[in-house]
């Protein structure tokens, strides 16, 4: 069964209590359905990387979803040399937007990505995440909490 990652958001469903949690557990019922199974790991930017097993169906039918980032490979040893430096530069980006400086980036990864592979950049994005917390007058997340450790790419990647 094919295998793909995303960077998905996290939602809130009202009720009591509130609760934060993975989009992903939206298309949970399609995936266990095919026989797959899905797990993620929490990063900086309110986002989730994620593995997901499931129908090509399945996995084409995440990928159209508002929010949600198909990753353009799907091995942690695959290397990026061979993406265009358009799509290079999307995910440098997207590590940008969820809050890692550029220069910390440069700094880890290089230029423009073209030395590295998939599970580098996913391990570098997994190396930290912020505390959210509840904000009541806001009715909103806040992600303004300490830094806290992530769960392991390697882990996300053996679970599924």
């Amino acid at each position: 069964m094919p295998v793909a990652w995303f960077l998905c958001p996290y939602a809130i469903r009202l009720g009591r209590p509130n609760f934060r949690y993975c989009q992903m557990d939206d298309f949970t019922a399609m995936i266990r359905a095919d026989g797959g199974d899905w797990h993620e790991t929490e990063v900086l930017g309110n986002r989730a990387i994620v593995k997901v097993r499931a129908s090509l169906a399945t996995l084409q039918a995440i990928t159209g979803t508002a929010g949600f980032r198909r990753l353009p490979k799907d091995r942690l040893d695959e290397s990026l040399s061979d993406l265009s430096p358009a799509v290079r530069r999307g995910i440098r980006d997207e590590l940008e937007t969820m809050g890692y400086p550029l220069a910390e980036i440069q700094a880890q990864l290089g230029n423009n990505l073209d030395a590295v592979t998939l599970g580098t950049v996913l391990r570098f994005a997994t190396t930290r995440r912020r505390k959210p917390r509840w904000d009541v007058i806001t009715q909103s997340i806040v992600l303004d909490g300490p830094v806290q450790a992530c769960r392991s790419v390697e882990s996300v990647d053996r679970a599924v």
